[in-house]
């Protein structure tokens, strides 16, 4: 029998996920510093914030490993972003498949979050990704530091 509950309770994200444009950085921006803190302080990372949106602007070029898909709302607006690579060696004992990815960068804006199906959106875009390049599973890794921002809430 399903529950009737929790199928009534996951909404559909109405807007679009694509691959990540050099335009969309300024709009992540806000939402990096948002979940990149520091766990001693709370208070915001803004160079680790800026190292990321690096790594994201030379993904675009094709300069580095990852691919990253953003959320674009029904007005256009970017509302959160994903990326996966190959794994980091140190993750490759978790792996069990001959070509995983590693999910990365895994951020949605407050206002956008909890039962609004965008991070669903995103996540079933990244698996649909990373089949379409061959990847056979994924893999994360969310250190301590996101304990109190991206655990479970």
């Amino acid at each position: 029998m399903v529950d009737r509950l929790k199928t009534t309770e996951k909404k559909v994200f109405g807007g679009v996920v694509r691959n990540l444009r050099e335009k969309d950085i300024p709009s992540l921006r806000p939402i990096l510093a948002t979940w990149i803190k520091s766990r001693q302080t709370g208070q915001p990372l803004p160079e680790e914030v800026e190292e990321d949106l690096q790594v994201m602007l030379e993904s675009i070029n094709g300069n580095n490993d990852p691919t990253y898909l953003v959320a674009e709302n029904l007005d256009k607006s970017v509302i959160g972003v994903i990326g996966f690579r190959t794994p980091d060696p140190r993750m490759l004992p978790f792996t069990h498949t001959p070509k995983p990815a590693e999910l990365v960068n895994a951020y949605v804006g407050k206002e956008h979050r909890a039962g609004k199906g965008v991070g669903r959106a995103l996540v079933k875009k990244l698996e649909e990704e990373a089949k379409a390049k061959g990847f056979t599973e994924i893999v994360l890794n969310s250190g301590p530091r996101y304990e109190k921002t991206g655990w479970g809430i």
